[in-house]
């Protein structure tokens, strides 16, 4: 049962690492999406295609959503 706990953490820490490091690369594009949520201006103020915009905001978004569900799953 210990081993499997220590899984789960390790798991929980890589998440976490991950989406710290994604949120460090990309700081200034997600603060700009968080202010104003529009793709196409988001694209244009950074000079990046709007897959791209599309691509890193999925990514801060999963990443959002796992920092979440770890919290949960610690809480419980």
């Amino acid at each position: 049962m210990r081993a499997k706990t220590s899984i789960k953490k390790y798991i929980h820490v890589f998440f976490i690492i991950k989406g710290a490091t994604h949120l460090l690369k990309y700081k200034e594009l997600i603060n700009s999406y968080i202010s104003e949520p529009l793709l196409s201006k988001l694209a244009n103020k950074h000079n990046i295609s709007v897959l791209q915009a599309h691509d890193i905001v999925r990514e801060y978004k999963l990443n959002e959503l796992n920092r979440n569900v770890i919290k949960l799953l610690e809480e419980t």
